[in-house]
């Protein structure tokens, strides 16, 4: 009986050794972990670093005085639908029939300005999406020609549906030269719900004088950072370190492209659309009456297609993350790299999309984003899909042939 109870000694002997082996494992691990945090820890600091000072630092500066500043329901220059307004506090609602309500501000003396900075807090409850995204509460720049048209460009300062809370936004906007006044917009144009405005304010500003010299600064300090992790964490020595390199390149050439860029090339897609849409041949059909001309395209439309170029923005940041997650994860199965590896890549990677982020506060008219920022989370958990999908595809496929060849 005492030899059932009580483990011989050779069997306790074993015992120590395995949990003083299984002891020793993890703390290689946890030793080989902190290595590696270590290693990263620059990288990390310098992000910090970089979103805090960028978060507070202010690029702008007043230019000249104030042309709207908590104005009143009075100073409206156009009303449609239910408006009304207390000590500054706007309510535009919409009832269920669906009539759309929007507020009007003129800024005289606007367009003699480069920039203008535009700022309001908005709070939404229970705004339902109309036909379009665009179709919801939301706060615009508007400029118009002489001719009293609207001049398509970028207007929107925030648009918001369902129900939310309080929050501050705001943009800046360049003053268009063939543009002859400018209006301040609040707007709630979804099916129904209702929308609350306040703290609404528009301002002359410029560049600092300083924002060229922090640029320069914080530039430098992530183009050295990131020669010295190319060579520490030896990226020119993994399998597929081309398409590797090429894939971080397009996502960093599309951190840093200024926005201006990218309106310009939306600008020109649009233009080709409608070049396309014009040369289409008219219908063989004929009608008892003559159609009237369809006309310019105007504030529905530009929205329409600022939609799709969102929608196109986010899916680059989904296709490309997804695509180097895929390449890094490839490539280490390539170099037969432990389990352990794959955990490491994926915090490197989701470093890697918080530091792109960042460097867009290093351009002009670009900011961070967590939407941005979790688009590239989801991009990644489908190349880890897509990864072991893959892999165990190959594993079967040469089973079979190894199975076929005996």
């Amino acid at each position: 009986m005492l030899a059932m109870v009580c483990p011989q000694p050779g069997g306790l002997e074993r015992e120590k050794i395995r949990h003083s082996c299984a002891g020793c494992y993890l703390s290689r691990r946890m030793n080989d972990w902190m290595k590696k945090l270590k290693t990263r820890l620059p990288a990390m600091i310098l992000l910090a670093v970089t979103l805090l000072f960028w978060g507070f630092y202010d690029r702008y500066e007043p230019a000249g005085s104030v042309l709207l500043a908590s104005p009143s329901l009075a100073d409206a220059d156009r009303l449609v639908g239910d408006c009304t307004e207390t000590n500054g506090l706007f309510t535009l609602n919409v009832p269920a029939s669906g009539k759309r309500a929007s507020v009007y501000f003129r800024m005289p003396g606007a367009n003699s300005c480069e920039l203008i900075r535009a700022r309001a807090r908005i709070k939404v409850e229970d705004v339902v999406e109309g036909k379009y995204g665009w179709n919801c509460a939301r706060v615009m720049v508007l400029q118009y020609d002489e001719n009293n048209k609207w001049i398509p460009g970028t207007h929107g300062v925030v648009a918001e549906k369902d129900t939310k809370g309080w929050e501050a936004h705001e943009d800046v906007f360049e003053m268009l030269p063939e543009a002859a006044h400018t209006d301040f917009v609040i707007q709630q144009s979804g099916k129904s719900g209702t929308a609350w405005f306040d703290s609404i304010e528009a301002q002359p500003v410029r560049l600092r004088d300083s924002f060229a010299w922090w640029r320069a600064l914080f530039a430098g300090l992530w183009l050295w950072m990131g020669a010295l992790y190319f060579i520490r964490c030896r990226l020119h020595c993994r399998k597929l370190h081309v398409l590797i390199l090429l894939n971080a390149l397009a996502i960093l050439a599309g951190a840093m492209m200024p926005g201006k860029w990218i309106e310009a090339s939306s600008e020109f897609a649009k233009e080709q659309v409608a070049q396309a849409v014009e040369k289409k041949p008219p219908s063989p059909t004929i009608l008892p009456a003559a159609k009237p001309a369809k006309p310019s395209p105007d504030l529905k439309h530009m929205d329409q297609f600022n939609e799709l170029v969102g929608d196109a923005h986010r899916s680059g940041h989904f296709l490309l993350f997804a695509s180097l997650c895929f390449l890094v994860y490839w490539s280490a199965a390539l170099e037969r790299q432990h389990r352990s590896y794959y955990f490491k890549v994926a915090f490197d990677i989701f470093i890697f999309a918080s530091i792109t982020e960042a460097l867009q506060n290093l351009t002009l008219d670009r900011a961070a984003g967590i939407s941005d920022l979790r688009t590239d989370i989801y991009g990644m958990l489908l190349a880890v899909v897509l990864f072991v999908v893959a892999k165990a595809a190959c594993r079967t496929v040469l089973k079979l042939k190894t199975s076929s060849s005996e």
